[in-house]
């Protein structure tokens, strides 16, 4: 067939990395290694939003936050706060000392879907610090 085009079929890779819910997802990067909830990911507004995700190789990641307007906020121990806890279940949180970034996108409220990225330290009791990048969450949530 000649001038046919050959079309090149590409998935997205929320599809392809099995990280894809039907109410979104939830994804984050330590070491260098990306992690995301796999296993189950939900995300509820009541006083404040709640969104955790649990991934297959044991990790879970919780965030509670008091801001979900569109905009800049830092997540410390005292305000939009993230728990993460590893495989071997270590917990490490975000601090005062030195608060995360969280950058929500949109919160259509119509549809209930949040949309943010996050990155930024995570202390654990024993004092040992983890540094997150690439954290990206879409989440319908319920209230």
């Amino acid at each position: 067939m000649q001038g046919a085009k050959k079309i090149k079929n590409v998935l997205p890779d929320s599809i392809t990395d099995n990280c894809e819910f039907p109410n979104g997802h939830l994804k984050w990067t330590i070491g260098g290694n990306q992690t995301c909830a796999n296993m189950s990911l939900f995300g509820d507004l009541g006083i404040i939003m709640t969104i955790n995700g649990i991934s297959l190789n044991g990790e879970t990641f919780t965030m509670e936050l008091e801001d979900v307007s569109p905009g800049t906020y830092t997540m410390s121990s005292d305000t939009n706060h993230i728990l993460h806890t590893d495989q071997l279940g270590m917990a490490w949180e975000s601090t005062n000392a030195n608060p995360a970034t969280l950058v929500i996108l949109s919160n259509n409220t119509s549809n209930n879907v949040l949309e943010a990225n996050f990155s930024g330290t995570l202390k654990s009791p024993l004092g040992l610090i983890k540094t997150i990048s690439s954290g990206s969450l879409k989440v319908n949530y319920t209230e």
